[in-house]
């Protein structure tokens, strides 16, 4: 199974490197990873640098800015056997995705559709019937993430007070 971990923003130089947003919580984590997907293209790495956020990219497949360019806005993956493990409390992104939210006294709230990550926290995009609802992925909301039954229990009073909608 593979998992997404960075989104290609553009080539970067001549040489075919590529600089891409990270979608993990420490860029560095590229500095472990030795192959990657892209479309289902699997490439290897040459090398790997993390700069202001971003992570410069050469893969062995990809000589020149040309071909880098046929990958720009495309997402890249990995195995998710590949990735680092996380401490506790911390969860991949495509994890969180599909789980059914419920309050603490078992109520119903709705699914987990995306996850964005504005730099200090991430925000779940919850479907809430035929409403969207955006929720901070806080300590004090969440009270417990089942990631293998897909199920997250949250504190009504935090999740109300912090959460609005799309509208």
């Amino acid at each position: 199974m593979k998992t997404v971990v960075g989104e290609i923003v553009k080539p970067q130089g001549i040489r075919g490197e590529i600089k891409i947003k990270p979608l993990v919580d420490d860029a560095n984590y590229f500095n472990d990873l030795s192959v990657f997907f892209v479309e289902n293209n699997k490439f290897t790495k040459k090398s790997c640098r993390v700069h202001q956020g971003f992570v410069y990219l050469a893969l062995n497949e990809i000589k020149d800015r040309d071909t880098a360019e046929t990958l720009r806005n495309k997402f890249i993956e990995v195995e998710k056997d590949d990735l680092p493990k996380l401490k506790d409390g911390q969860y991949y992104i495509t994890d969180l995705e599909n789980c059914e939210i419920f309050f603490e006294d078992g109520e119903e709230v709705g699914k987990v559709v995306a996850v964005e990550n504005y730099g200090a926290s991430d925000i779940l995009q919850i479907q809430v019937g035929t409403e969207e609802i955006l929720c901070p992925f806080l300590e004090d909301v969440f009270v417990d993430v089942d990631i293998v039954n897909k199920k997250i229990t949250v504190n009504k009073k935090r999740f109300l007070e912090v959460t609005q909608s799309e509208d």
